[in-house]
């Protein structure tokens, strides 16, 4: 090694992993395929609550009866009564933070102990109990509204739960080439369940049970994984962690098809027996190699939620209701290009590189938002009125000088560019990076960072006052660049590369990094006429 490269981490040996065989893949892809139902949790949920809450049979329930008349419970949010507008906002608040404890808090524990398999198993009764807290019980007392709105938390600690399952188990399962298409199929289903969810409440909304069948339904996958799960396989990594070598071997005979699995088992073993024990938090946090992997991780879901999208899906049909009097039609063009993209996404990973997509797509997305705020900016305003002299406004969007329908065109432009880089491969990524032995704390922290930013992007609203429309559109696209620059600086490409080799790339890719960091600092030290070695040791 040159002289020239920092020491300061030492490079474990990592032994060069050729031979591993792929056996046949078909049964790679059907467990993925199964796991990944955990996924329609995710983004049926989120996409049947906006439709519901606005449902005649939601409103007989909640409202009427309980804290105005029907007059009153249909005009429009900023003119509802005050304890109803409240359990609104409380009907998401709860769901997200149960996603958030359920990622963070349970995901981990339950996944090291018990396996990945127990995780999946876990998040589909908590999905389970909490939709039917939500649904079965009748309306019309603030008691049973205290009740639905805990079940709302169960809920959303199954769908976090699943967030973190569906991806990991998919990605310690997979073969190699196409580790990136399968653990990219929980996104696949979350766009399903989006789109799915959508037309569902259209058919249902005038039903006197809309609301509840509506959320009813997506029952379906958590109970199917119930009994699915006890058919599938455990993750031969975490069996030859926590149980021995034969068990993972029979797994892994199981999942490849095949018996030559025996260069694909003496690649675990490395990884394990280098990586060494199980690390505690403490250590995570307070390991330099891991510290880095963590921020990487955090920083990949914390830029996905800041290029916009999650705001352009929410906020859409009130914005596009005043643009093109079509909200709905609108929402469904943006889920819509949301899943067609999504699915040509599947097959790009392993291609083209998870790397390559964030840092193109995403460039992609700068330049989307950056001529959606400029189409914005040419006539767009945002009025605000002031009720019964309180400090509770009303949003209107005055969009009429410009051509409304190029206001869609750009952002369905970054949802399909989203949909095929940073939609996905945040969850493959992170799931992908951390070695065995502290993948599973990692990927909960890393999922729950994703919750977190979620909840803060979920404010956006209130920027579009002060900054207008377009200001947040130009918001959005110097978020998706920030994310582009991170990618670039710090996220080696991870195509193709056996899980227990990663640990030797992430290595390389930083010596490179501080060695053209390096070459920066020297340079500043010249113009100010200090020795050049002075910061060698630092830069290490």
């Amino acid at each position: 090694m040159s002289s020239e490269l920092p020491t300061a981490d030492p490079i474990a040996h990592h032994h060069d992993h050729k031979n591993v065989q792929s056996g046949k893949a078909y049964f790679a892809v059907l467990l993925a395929a199964f796991s990944s139902l955990g996924g329609w949790f995710f983004g049926y949920d989120q996409g049947v609550t906006g439709g519901i809450v606005v449902m005649s049979s939601f409103k007989n329930d909640f409202c009427i009866g309980v804290y105005a008349n029907a007059t009153i419970c249909d005009r429009p949010v900023a003119y509802l009564p005050s304890g109803y507008r409240r359990f609104l906002v409380f009907f998401t608040l709860f769901y997200n933070i149960g996603c958030f404890i359920g990622a963070v808090f349970i995901s981990s524990f339950v996944a090291e102990r018990y396996g990945r398999r127990a995780i999946l198993f876990t998040a589909s009764v908590l999905f389970l109990v909490g939709t039917s807290t939500v649904i079965f019980p009748p309306g019309g007392s603030k008691a049973i509204m205290t009740l639905i709105l805990i079940g709302r938390i169960i809920e959303g600690t199954g769908v976090g739960c699943s967030s973190f399952a569906c991806p990991l188990y998919a990605s310690e399962i997979a073969p190699t080439h196409l580790r990136g298409m399968l653990s990219g199929f929980m996104q696949m289903t979350v766009v399903l369940g989006l789109f799915a969810a959508n037309v569902v409440n259209i058919f249902l909304k005038d039903h006197k049970w809309g609301w509840r069948l509506s959320n009813g339904i997506i029952l379906i996958a958590p109970i199917t994984i119930m009994i699915g799960i006890f058919f599938c396989p455990e993750t031969p990594r975490w069996l030859y962690k926590r149980r021995d070598r034969h068990s993972a071997e029979q797994s892994l005979k199981r999942i490849r098809r095949t018996d030559n699995v025996t260069a694909e088992l003496d690649a675990i073993d490395d990884a394990i027996k280098e990586e060494g024990n199980q690390l505690s938090l403490k250590e995570l946090f307070t390991t330099r190699k891991m510290l880095e992997r963590l921020g990487i991780g955090v920083g990949i879901h914390v830029l996905q939620q800041a290029t916009g999208i999650n705001p352009i899906f929410t906020f859409g049909g009130i914005i596009y209701e005043n643009i093109l009097g079509k909200g709905l039609i609108s929402l469904l063009i943006l889920s819509g290009a949301n899943l067609l993209s999504t699915i040509p996404a599947l097959f790009l990973f392993d291609r083209l590189g998870r790397r390559n997509l964030l840092i193109y797509a995403g460039l992609a997305m700068v330049v989307g938002h950056l001529v959606a705020a400029t189409v914005f900016a040419t006539g767009g305003s945002v009025k605000q009125t002031f009720i019964n002299g309180t400090d509770i406004t009303q949003e209107i969007i005055d969009c009429k000088s410009s051509p409304g329908i190029l206001r869609l065109v750009f952002p369905v432009i970054v949802v399909a560019f989203f949909a095929i880089s940073w939609g996905p491969i945040a969850w493959i990524y992170a799931a992908e990076i951390f070695p065995l032995n502290v993948r599973a704390k990692a990927v909960s922290i890393t999922t729950g960072s994703n919750w977190f930013m979620g909840t803060i992007m979920s404010y956006i609203l209130e920027l579009i006052t002060p900054l207008g429309i377009h200001g947040v559109f130009y918001l959005f696209s110097g978020l998706s660049l920030l994310a582009v620059i991170f990618v670039y600086l710090f996220c080696p490409e991870t195509r193709r590369v056996l899980l227990e080799d990663i640990d030797e790339v992430f290595e390389n890719f930083q010596l490179r990094n501080r060695t053209l960091l390096r070459c920066f600092f020297k340079s500043s030290q010249r113009k100010q006429n200090d020795p050049v070695d002075r910061n060698s040791t630092e830069l290490k």
